[in-house]
């Protein structure tokens, strides 16, 4: 049973914008969303969990959260 483990920065800098406007937070966010539909199409991806980690400016740190991805009946 895998662990996948998701680190997203959430400090100030991801704030910023890239050329089409979008924030580096939405394009970090936006992947992690790809990726776990894209998993969820894999019949060997049944026994996997999943970790998100943010981390921040001092003095807020780091932030988790573990569980089953949304939508999983058997969490």
């Amino acid at each position: 049973m895998p662990i996948l483990l998701f680190l997203i920065d959430t400090s100030a800098s991801m704030n910023q914008r890239t050329y089409l406007g979008t924030t580096y937070l939405d394009i970090a966010k936006g992947a992690v969303e790809i990726f776990m539909k894209l998993r969820a199409r894999d019949p060997a991806s049944r026994g996997d969990r999943y970790m998100l980690v943010t981390f921040d400016d001092p003095p807020y740190g780091v932030k988790h959260r573990v569980g089953r991805p949304p939508g999983d009946e058997n969490g």
